[in-house]
């Protein structure tokens, strides 16, 4: 059903014959008011007012997750593939509106996966903007990701699962590829995938990796292109089962216990095995103008490994969309104008919500304060043109203090950069500020003495308790330099190049966080490097402006 500008869609969890090209043909050029309610009535509209008016268009899926937000998506660019289609016979430009719809497989492929509310959860944002030319064919097509859910590579929830991609290499891969990729027999081997449950029901991960393959093929990725990916997915995998024990009795020196998943690891990423082990657990720090090797303990073995491990796949998916928009962008000197399609992971309320939660809940309080604006001005702007006295309301106000705790000055993610700043601070210092901060906030909440959360915030879609252990790291997202500059030199162009643009500030040459002091002085100054916070905060301000 419709609501003003807004079409209303309940998630069925089944399919309809609803999206087909006999329907998508019903729908194109007819006014709104004509057909029933369908995705494909507001992107015609969208498209139509684009060529119309001259004006950039976009189009927001919104919902909780499972909603139905992504498949929407796809809908939207289905029904654009068709309508306006390119007229060019020319085999290279011919494929492009294939190569869009393709695009899809991909990102869902190495960015989705099972959480417990939906089976194929999208666990990063975007935005896709389709280019037209001046008569409304397609003529390019660009995706901009925010905020993958990297964490996940670690840890899974017991009802959940990690990125599709891994499932699908681990059972679709043939014998060659099994022994070329170094592959364990099942996803139960892999300690980074043991934590949750490996299988969805209706859902054959062996096809699913047929259909990746399909789409990386007509997207125009080669084949030493796709092995080199597969080879870091696989690496990925591998680094979870890296296994650390004490030196001795009197020493807290971390010693790596397998050498033989070490050396698959290395192999795989181009890597040498010593030089790469010795980063790991006696790495080189700048102490003013002196370099000192710092043994290294278990745990600080391990939390360095993890945070190789996040990155290292992070930075392969950026990769990946950068490829993407490589075959997508060429003919994009004839664009006049764009369709934005934004598809963001929806609001996430479960039983504890971390750092991940925060950023996902802030974005969909912005987005719903635009909502409410768009749809409520609208609204009354009707109401002014028809004669009928009334006053205007702005219906943003609502959301706003909720938004200005989050991201003002003093608020919650600015309060966490400070902490950042100081070799001493930790998560429950900055939950201490929180409190003596906010405790009079109306939307801020200091949790029973008995609760396990640490604090809550009120949001438009009701209260969300969240625990902050870890959210300092989180945040800073530090990095082992020492690893990170092997990376840059592996004898594997791809690992090469996806590691090519790490500075410094990135990694904070620490293995630790408190080891921050050592290297910049007692305080680390603002401005020194870019938390995730702040980057998350930048990105979010430019896609509300676009």
């Amino acid at each position: 059903t419709y609501s003003g500008l807004f079409c209303v869609v309940v998630n069925p969890y089944k399919r309809f014959p609803i999206y087909t090209d006999s329907i998508a043909e019903l729908y194109k050029g007819r006014k709104r008011k004509e057909m029933p309610p369908h995705i494909f009535a507001v992107t015609d509209e969208a498209y139509r007012s684009m060529l119309q008016d001259k004006e950039d268009q976009s189009i927001l899926c919104t919902g909780e997750s499972g909603a139905g937000k992504t498949e929407n998506t796809k809908k939207v660019i289905q029904y654009l593939a068709y309508i306006a289609a390119s007229r060019s016979h020319n085999n290279k430009v011919g494929r492009l509106e294939e190569q869009l719809l393709q695009a899809n497989p991909i990102l869902e492929a190495f960015g989705n996966s099972r959480t417990i509310k939906n089976d194929n959860s999208s666990r990063f944002g975007k935005f896709i903007r389709i280019h037209f030319d001046g008569a409304g064919y397609i003529s390019g097509a660009n995706i901009e990701f925010y905020l993958l859910e990297k964490s996940r590579i670690l840890r899974q929830s017991a009802a959940e699962r990690c990125f599709h991609i891994f499932y699908q290499l681990i059972k679709g891969a043939t014998a060659e590829q099994r022994a070329a990729l170094l592959l364990e027999s099942g996803p139960e081997k892999y300690q980074f995938l043991s934590n949750g449950d490996v299988s969805i029901a209706g859902v054959d991960d062996a096809v699913e990796y047929q259909e990746t393959l399909r789409a990386m093929n007509i997207i125009g990725f080669k084949d030493d292109e796709i092995q080199s990916v597969l080879r870091i997915v696989s690496a990925v995998m591998l680094f979870g089962n890296l296994k650390f024990a004490h030196e001795g009795k009197n020493s807290d020196q971390a010693v790596l216990v397998n050498d033989g998943v070490a050396q698959k690891i290395c192999t795989l990423m181009g890597l040498h095995l010593n030089e790469v082990m010795r980063a790991f657990l006696k790495p080189k720090f700048r102490v003013g103008r002196e370099s000192v090797h710092r043994s290294q303990n278990e745990e600080q073995a391990r939390f360095s490994v993890g945070a190789i491990t996040k990155a290292t796949y992070e930075r392969l998916f950026r990769w990946l969309v950068q490829r993407l928009n490589k075959s997508l962008d060429r003919t994009r000197q004839h664009a006049v104008s764009f369709l934005g399609i934004l598809d963001i992971a929806g609001f996430e309320i479960f039983e504890m919500n971390s750092f991940e939660q925060l950023c996902i809940n802030y974005t969909n309080e912005k987005l719903q304060q635009l909502f409410n604006n768009t749809m409520f001005e609208k609204e009354q702007q009707e109401y002014l043109n028809e004669g009928l006295e009334w006053d205007m309301i702005d219906f943003g106000l609502n959301l706003k203090p909720t938004i200005d705790l989050i991201e003002k000055p003093m608020g919650i993610l600015s309060t966490l950069d400070d902490v950042c700043l100081f070799p001493q601070g930790n998560d429950a210092g900055f939950v201490e500020r929180l409190a003596s901060q906010h405790h009079n906030h109306p939307k801020y909440l200091i949790p029973e003495m008995r609760s396990k959360s640490d604090f809550a915030i009120v949001h438009y879609a009701g209260r969300v308790d969240y625990k902050a252990t870890g959210w300092r790291v989180k945040n800073m997202d530090p990095l082992n330099e020492n690893v990170v500059e092997l990376l840059q030199l592996s004898k594997d162009s791809l690992v090469a190049e996806i590691w090519k643009d790490v500075s410094d500030m990135c990694c904070l040459s620490a293995t630790e966080i408190a080891e921050t002091a050592a290297v910049f002085g007692s305080r680390v100054k603002k401005g020194m490097f870019r938390t995730v916070s702040q980057m998350y905060k930048d990105q979010l301000s430019r896609l509300m402006t676009t």
